[in-house]
């Protein structure tokens, strides 16, 4: 496990290890806090409105972080960002642990997204650079599915916590707190792959940079990261209060199910695809985010759970297959010395398309009711996945070179 040199280092392969942990553990303290909202709703009484902002700062305050410091592991090191990164999300979960009201949780959500901001983006590059010799498929892979499992499973863990444990709003934080702890000492000791150079303090100046040569790809790309994200964001906001409000599930481990359900199958959805195209998997990902949609709202119709958690499944399964294609294509995109901007700009796209709409979405909620604003959010999740659909079809000829590359492809990503 370890390599001896003058100081004693983790070698590479458990080094990209423990990056796919600290990755899974981000994911899951992203969406702790999700199934106990309402359990804070309910003894602090604070309106829907609320409870969306405390979603919202969170990706607010990443978004601020990944545009001045998103970038910086390009230029000091990686192993120096995730420490001060993950030191401050493990800050992040003492301050929910302690919290005695709504302020607090606003402290910790923008902690936790601050840290988030600094890191997401150099734990993907990181991911890429020490993937072990021949596994760059496996990298990328990882780094699409990892946001599904991590966020399915934070929700699970809460809801069981909510559901059967003492203290849950603070027992819960305690364990995700000690999981970071492990996870900084192991990083101590791991090796840098990018070494620094000059240009950090330049690099601190808030701006999206994606590189000359690969900005048109990028930009081309965008629009496949909207929709999934979006219908990310309705899943961590509002599911599990339209659970509560319209089907009257209260038990907090069953109401995180729900969430789980989504995750997992984008999960399913983004390994099943992993041979795929990725022109492919945003096609079947928007038929199933358009099809899951409609089923989902059909549920809510006809006050039916089954039907509704069947749709979100179907949802879920799109959203896998969406953020598959998109973040295998834009994976491979970057040279070495620009992974940590281009992934920071990857993630603005889709923390803008995650935060915006289902902040929007609580405001909405208080005067027309909640039930109402989901209609209206997942009709607006449906035209995004139509957008990309009618974008993607053209380009996508079974038997071509963009149907048969796994790594390759997302509507008019990148051209021949």
């Amino acid at each position: 496990m370890f390599t001896t040199t003058r100081t004693r280092r983790l070698s590479r392969t458990a080094t990209f290890w423990v990056i796919v942990a600290a990755y899974l553990t981000l994911m899951i303290a992203a969406s702790t806090p999700s199934p106990l909202y309402v359990v804070y709703q309910a003894k602090w009484h604070f309106q829907t409105s609320t409870l969306t902002i405390i979603f919202g700062v969170y990706a607010l305050a990443l978004i601020l972080s990944l545009l001045t410091v998103g970038g910086l592991s390009d230029f000091v090191g990686r192993r120096p960002v995730l420490i001060g990164a993950l030191g401050l999300l493990l800050a992040s979960m003492i301050v929910f642990a302690v919290a005695q009201g709504v302020g607090w949780l606003y402290a910790a959500r923008i902690m936790q997204g601050l840290a988030a901001g600094a890191s997401i983006g150099t734990l993907s590059a990181s991911i890429v650079e020490l993937a072990p010799p021949g596994r760059q498929r496996l990298a990328t892979l990882l780094n699409g599915l990892i946001p599904s499992i991590g966020l399915g499973l934070g929700a699970l863990i809460a809801g069981a916590f909510a559901e059967w444990a003492p203290d849950p709003t603070v027992l819960v934080y305690v364990v995700v707190a000690v999981a970071l702890a492990a996870l900084l000492v192991l990083i101590g000791y791991a090796p840098e792959s990018e070494q620094p150079r000059t240009g950090a303090w330049q690099s601190l100046v808030p701006r999206v940079r994606i590189a000359a040569p690969v900005r048109g790809a990028f930009l081309r790309a965008t629009p496949a990261l909207f929709a999934p994200w979006a219908q990310m964001g309705l899943t961590l906001s509002l599911l599990v209060s339209v659970t509560a409000t319209k089907f009257g599930i209260t038990n907090r481990f069953e109401a995180g199910l729900v969430v789980v359900a989504v995750c997992a199958a984008g999960a399913v959805a983004g390994f099943a695809l992993r041979d795929a195209s990725a022109t492919r998997s945003t096609i079947l990902g928007s038929i199933a985010l358009v099809v899951g949609t409609a089923v989902t709202l059909a549920g809510l119709r006809a006050d039916s759970v089954t039907v509704f958690v069947a749709g979100s499944i179907i949802g879920g399964l799109g959203l896998g297959a969406s953020l598959s294609g998109s973040i295998r294509t834009m994976s491979v995109l970057p040279s070495p010395s620009e992974r940590g901007e281009f992934f920071a700009g990857v993630y603005v796209v889709g923390y803008l398309a995650f935060s915006l709409p289902a902040v929007a979405a609580g405001f909405a909620a208080v005067h027309f009711g909640l039930v109402r604003t989901t209609y209206t959010y997942g009709f607006g999740v449906a035209f995004l996945a139509l957008a990309v659909l009618a974008l993607a079809v053209p380009d996508y000829r079974p038997g071509s070179r963009t149907s048969q590359v796994g790594t390759a492809r997302v509507p008019c990503a990148v051209s021949d």
